[in-house]
């Protein structure tokens, strides 16, 4: 599943291209610019298989993890996440500006979100998780980490972290970093995070009391 935000340097026409060649593919052309996270929740949306996995286009997260967190996931978890900083991961070879604003980030969604507090990398973008999952997101809501919404949206998942090399990036830049106006809607996207949280943790309790 490709999801494309009006592109202009090719990637439609290879896109269109690939997916003529192979069926299994599908696409979603985008007439304007979306945030991240809404591109990643369109492409959710209109995935049909039993488990979807999300990572990133540069190769900063190397294919060949994809298997492992399918394997994981075989294994009866809900949410597989792929971390750089468990026994097994690294941050690769990037910038120290770069290691403090993830490390920043990360810090964040761990005083805001209670889902978020034990996770060693809960703003990775590479994850797998089954498709039957809630996912509670505003449409017109922007934002680049759809983790932290998955587990906000389900707060009594079994979740499973496993290990992954960061990779170098291949082309182009960071679309989240490449600009100070990233601090401005994260932290905007933690607070809609919180407010689903709660609202699930508290269905989550009426749920426990009607069962006893």
């Amino acid at each position: 599943m490709f999801v494309d935000d009006n592109s202009t340097d090719g990637t439609k026409e290879f896109i269109i291209d690939y997916c003529n060649k192979n069926p299994s593919s599908k696409y979603i052309f985008n007439k304007s610019k979306q945030s991240t996270l809404i591109a990643r929740y369109q492409g959710i949306r209109k995935s049909n298989g039993k488990y979807i996995i999300i990572m990133d286009a540069d190769l900063q997260h190397p294919p060949e993890y994809v298997t492992n967190i399918y394997n994981t996931l075989l294994k009866g978890y809900d949410i597989v996440i792929a971390s750089r900083y468990i026994k097994g991961g690294s941050t690769g070879k990037r910038g120290p500006g770069r290691g403090i604003i993830s490390r920043g980030a990360s810090t964040l969604a761990k005083t805001f979100l209670k889902s978020s507090r034990y996770m060693t990398d809960p703003v990775s973008c590479f994850l797998g998780f089954k498709n039957n999952l809630n996912l509670e997101i505003d449409n017109k809501w922007k934002g680049y980490e759809i983790g932290i919404f998955l587990r906000a949206s389900n707060t009594n998942a079994k979740i499973k972290e496993i290990p992954f090399k960061f990779a170098k990036r291949e082309k182009g830049k960071s679309k989240v970093t490449s600009s100070l106006n990233f601090i401005r809607i994260y932290l905007i996207e933690l607070l809609h995070a919180k407010k689903v949280e709660r609202r699930h943790y508290a269905l989550s309790l009426a749920n426990n009391y009607r069962n006893k």
